[in-house]
């Protein structure tokens, strides 16, 4: 059962930079996007950075971060603030949200887009790989929703949070990292309850089949797999026809903003989005 969320391949380059005709929508706003180094939250960032909003780049690696700001800085919006924090530790991000919070008037948007994937029967798992999945696909994720609400009730202004999926969570033998990503729709399900009356929308993005570094963990045999599965659709993993099977997270990027531009009475749950083709088999 192969339908990654994020794969990666050496040929396939996605390039997020370059001008686009659209209004600056968040101006004197913050937002926090988590794992944003690379992929998926370094597509988020960079758009709501180009639509003017101030961006805190989370992410493990300080390089990348830096690439990421640099890249908010070429397409014409405000300094990014970068942020490396591993997000395993307890308390780290909430610290994080509350210093955004002191900072900034409108803290407007908490994207918890960072993940942790090892895709893997669980007789095959271990204790520390189901650890790191659970730490960071779950628990960071409760924990900066928590501290994200405090801050925007605090102060009074509207506000958003989303947090990224995976169709992996909808398989019916979904793996430990389907466990966690399944179990961030029930989460962000009951915040969006427990919110109805707050100027505050929670929505779940749930992707299937984008580009990013999550693949980085995989074993060279479950990279193997997923090739050989391509074949058997008669797609080159390193030839053209691959983006309808493993896209370009800007379409990701652009959903986000999106939903972050729609009035605060509008309650979009949530947005499944993939490419054309999948390898679910």
């Amino acid at each position: 059962m192969l339908d990654y969320d994020c794969v990666e391949y050496q040929s396939l380059e996605i390039k997020i930079t370059g001008e686009r005709d659209m209004n600056q929508d968040f101006s004197g706003r913050a937002v926090i996007v988590t794992g944003a180094s690379s992929g998926i939250g370094r597509s988020i960032a960079v758009e709501l950075g180009r639509a003017g909003a101030e961006v805190w780049l989370v992410g493990r690696s300080l390089g990348e971060l830096a690439a990421t700001a640099s890249m908010i800085a070429d397409v014409g919006g405000p300094i990014a603030h970068t942020v490396p924090l591993n997000l395993r530790e307890r308390g780290r991000l909430a610290e994080l949200i509350a210093e955004v919070g002191r900072a900034h008037p409108h803290f407007f948007g908490l994207v918890n887009n960072a993940g942790v994937m090892h895709p893997e029967p669980i007789l095959s798992g271990t204790v520390d790989r189901w650890q790191a999945m659970l730490d960071v696909n779950v628990m960071a994720m409760l924990e900066g929703c928590k501290a994200a609400v405090e801050v925007m009730r605090a102060q009074k202004k509207p506000g958003h949070l989303i947090n990224i999926g995976s169709v992996q969570g909808r398989f019916e033998v979904p793996g430990v990292y389907g466990i966690s990503k399944h179990a961030a729709e029930y989460i962000t399900a009951t915040l969006r309850a427990e919110l109805e009356h707050d100027d505050i929308r929670v929505c779940t993005i749930i992707p299937g089949g984008f580009a990013t570094k999550l693949a980085r963990g995989f074993e060279p045999a479950q990279l193997a797999t997923i090739a050989g599965n391509l074949k058997a659709l008669g797609i080159d993993p390193a030839g053209p026809g691959i983006e309808r099977v493993v896209s370009d997270p800007q379409h990701i990027a652009n959903m986000v903003r999106y939903i972050l531009s729609q009035p605060i009475d509008l309650n979009i749950e949530e947005v499944v989005i993939r490419p054309p083709i999948s390898t679910k088999a």
